[in-house]
């Protein structure tokens, strides 16, 4: 228990000048205190000084029997404190983002080393297509399914539909964007699938 010559009052601190001594004596308690939590000295010289200016603009708020010393260290504390579950929600979340990452990478090296892998995902694709197309007017899927399933270039497409050529474009960045909307998560594998055809 604290004897009575222990307890530092605001009284005794609440001036300029007694409050600069306050601070230059027990500055580095305070900083200590913070440093032994965060491990960090930046962090811990950020938080002791913001515990203490945080007395300083709350001075004329604290009862005039409180102890300053306890006050300040309870703030220290209490900023530590936030600061290390803050500390931990980011760790968190990294620790996330890296399992999703790592998941990725395999992903995609299974895609490359393991046709048959890339098989199923073309497989998921050409029913989502075929799903995507009938979503489509008839001109547009017609243009689309000559260009893209028959092979026949843009050119062949108009003069078999006896339209311009930049009709036949239209329709087809028309189903392109659509196809775009509906495969997004399948967006590499699109690319190749979507792949210009003279």
């Amino acid at each position: 228990m604290k004897k009575k010559a222990d307890i530092i009052v605001p009284p005794e601190v609440n001036s300029e000048p007694n409050f600069g001594s306050f601070y230059n004596t027990y500055y580095k308690r305070f900083y200590r205190y913070a440093y032994y939590y965060v491990n960090h000295v930046e962090t811990a010289e950020d938080i002791t000084h913001d515990a203490i200016l945080y007395y300083w603009e709350n001075k004329t708020k604290i009862d005039p029997e409180a102890d300053v010393l306890g006050y300040i260290l309870l703030t220290v504390k209490n900023k530590c404190l936030n600061h290390l579950k803050h500390l931990q929600v980011e760790l968190e979340y990294n620790k996330r983002y890296l399992e999703l990452y790592e998941w990725e990478i395999k992903a995609r090296i299974m895609t490359l080393e393991d046709e048959n892998y890339a098989d199923i995902f073309m497989k998921d694709i050409m029913e989502i297509v075929a799903r995507s197309l009938k979503k489509l007017p008839v001109q547009t899927r017609e243009i689309f399914v000559k260009n893209r399933f028959e092979y026949k270039s843009r050119k062949e497409i108009a003069s078999e539909m006896r339209v311009s050529l930049q009709k036949i474009d239209y329709h087809i960045n028309k189903a392109n964007e659509h196809l775009y909307k509906d495969l997004r998560d399948y967006l590499p594998l699109l690319l190749i699938f979507l792949q210009k055809i003279s």
